[in-house]
């Protein structure tokens, strides 16, 4: 594991298939009952909202027009690898914040993050907590947006979306939580966790918690691309499981441009333990002929290469990711 993990939740139990609600599983409904806005569209944004309401929260969906209808109407399944029960949840959604909510989460894919935060007005959030998962590097732009209540957060699981059922594979998941700037003894997302069945960590160094959740994904997210082939059969074949540790210490090298030395043998070994049946949104996204993960991945190598003052040309990444964007051009 990569994070401490410095507060545990109780694991919420999960919904029967044929229960919409589950009155009687709420522990101590939350006192403060101002709304949880969870922004975007993916696997993500579904198994965040879904845990924040078996807590008790009223979560408030924000995706686009197509998901908003489906998520409030037809509802998503969930199914983890840790529990024998498919829990069901419809999401009460909206297209804008529209009260004041004592937490916002954004979500939403990198390729799709610029177009949700049309949603977000700074007025309506306040003073409200705001936790961003989409892995940019560089977000003062939503800074600017949501104000200087904005936190990095980091989600270490794995979850995979097809349609209307959400698959959360292997281990219970873990959510790092960088403290910002303003951060303040009164720390208020224990509380909002709580029941929620998620191990939530606090760190100081951004930096390093954005490089040991990106060098992974980054490398599982390319290889698996390239080769469309699961992370697991990728490590059943020789040839293609030695890649790894070379990548992963070519990310490593241009995360150092940061003064940053990550330890690379346990990220080496994440992307060997990842499950069966895990497929990285860029093999998805490629096979649809989407770029948007492609496009982060490619523009924050290159600018920690040129950091490090590594040719970014000469890497074997880069030859990488060349091919892929040869494979959505086709």
């Amino acid at each position: 594991m990569f994070f401490r993990k410095d507060i545990f939740n109780t694991k919420s139990a999960a919904l029967e298939p044929e229960a919409e609600t589950a009155e009687d599983e709420v522990r101590n409904p939350p006192s403060d009952t101002r709304p949880v806005y969870v922004i975007g569209d993916n696997a993500l944004t579904c198994y965040l909202a879904a845990k924040l309401t078996d807590a008790g929260h009223d979560v408030i969906v924000i995706a686009g027009k197509e998901n908003n209808l489906s998520f409030s109407t037809n509802g998503i399944s969930l199914k983890e690898d840790s529990s024998l029960k498919l829990s069901r949840y419809k999401f009460n959604t909206s297209f804008w914040i529209k009260e004041e909510p004592k937490l916002v989460i954004i979500a939403a894919d990198a390729g799709h993050v610029n177009a949700s935060l049309a949603a977000v007005a700074k007025d309506k959030i306040g003073e409200a907590p705001v936790l961003c998962f989409t892995p940019l590097k560089d977000v003062n732009y939503i800074e600017a947006m949501v104000g200087g209540n904005l936190f990095r957060a980091f989600f270490d699981g794995y979850l995979q979306q097809n349609g209307q059922q959400v698959f959360l594979y292997g281990r219970t998941p873990q959510v790092k939580i960088c403290k910002n700037v303003n951060w303040e003894k009164e720390n208020p997302f224990p509380d909002i966790f709580a029941y929620t069945g998620l191990n939530v960590g606090y760190e100081t160094d951004t930096v390093r918690c954005y490089w040991e959740f990106f060098a992974p994904y980054a490398v599982g997210s390319l290889l698996s691309a390239l080769n469309n082939k699961n992370l697991f059969d990728i490590t059943k074949d020789k040839q293609l499981r030695d890649q790894i540790p070379r990548l992963i210490a070519e990310t490593a090298a241009m995360a150092a441009g940061e003064g940053l030395e990550l330890d690379c043998e346990p990220l080496v070994k994440k992307l060997y333990a990842a499950p069966m049946n895990y497929r990285f949104p860029l093999q998805d996204e490629i096979n649809a002929g989407g770029y948007g993960e492609a496009n982060l991945i490619s523009s924050v190598l290159m600018n920690a290469a040129r950091s490090a003052k590594i040719r970014f040309m000469d890497s074997s990444l880069n030859k990488i990711l060349k091919q892929i964007y040869n494979l959505i051009l086709v």
